[in-house]
């Protein structure tokens, strides 16, 4: 198979220039939400380091976004689960760009500010997922696959409300949170889980249809995804479900924000 077969019908492309556009829109905005969201400060009974706040703050943002925009790419485009690599259109294809200028943004605040080792996880996660998006941006294919795996956002939006409403202070019987909680479980499940099954079903049925240096690379990323993603489940699911909170254990640790839990939480996209 020649390079050209991997080539779409130049009736159903887009024009990269309005991908790249909307990517570098994508950084610029949030970087100037930063700033404000900077400015402004945390609540009062936000403790501890202020930046985990604001990263956190506008990973929310960036999630509610795609998450919306993502459920509205499934509804106006369902033929996409039809042929996931060839699809392409301006709706879909600049969600994509705008998310990928966000991991891209959240990978420089992360290195700005001397987080990449502490936030291993996080920063594997943005590694493996921009060096695709951006492949995929660029050589505009494979644009459905990324559709599906930005369903992930979904469930970011309430894994990202649960960590937001533990730097509030929120006990872990109040029954707003344990409804986040229970939210959040689910839409992993659901979300991340039947995303990383899709699309590795695809690269099982599918892989003669891309190039094969780009398939290696898609091997790696996914087998990233697939690693991190259960080992932050089991963390939710002992955090949120298997916790018994009538007798809280004493620890020498430092208590944050009301639970002895230091690591339930990954911030992934």
């Amino acid at each position: 198979m020649t390079e050209k077969e991997f080539i779409f019908d130049p009736h159903n492309k887009v024009e990269r220039s309005y991908g790249y556009c909307m990517f570098f829109v994508s950084i610029i905005s949030f970087i100037l939400t930063n700033i404000v969201v900077t400015k402004i400060g945390p609540p009062k009974n936000v403790k501890g380091d202020p930046w985990r706040w604001n990263n956190l703050f506008i990973s929310w943002i960036h999630a509610a976004i795609c998450g919306t925009w993502d459920i509205l790419c499934l509804y106006f485009y369902p033929e996409m689960l039809d042929d996931l690599v060839h699809h392409i259109n301006y709706f879909t294809y600049l969600m994509i760009a705008f998310s990928t200028g966000y991991f891209v943004y959240d990978f420089l605040d992360l290195m700005y500010n001397g987080k990449l080792i502490a936030n291993w996880e996080v920063t594997l996660h943005h590694i493996a997922v921009t060096s695709m998006f951006w492949y995929n941006l660029h050589e505009e294919m494979c644009i459905g696959y990324n559709v599906v795996a930005i369903m992930a956002e979904i469930n970011s939006f309430f894994l990202h409300s649960r960590k937001l409403l533990h730097l509030l202070q929120y006990k872990f019987d109040n029954k707003f949170y344990r409804l986040v909680c229970m939210l959040n479980l689910v839409t992993f499940f659901v979300c991340r889980g039947w995303s990383l099954c899709r699309i590795s079903y695809g690269m099982y049925t599918e892989s003669h249809r891309v190039p094969p240096v780009y398939f290696r690379f898609l091997c790696f990323s996914i087998f990233v995804m697939n690693s991190i993603n259960p080992v932050l489940f089991w963390r939710l699911l002992r955090n949120d479900v298997l916790r018994r909170p009538s007798t809280p254990k004493k620890s020498k640790q430092p208590v944050i924000n009301g639970n002895n839990n230091q690591n339930a939480h990954l911030k992934s996209n």
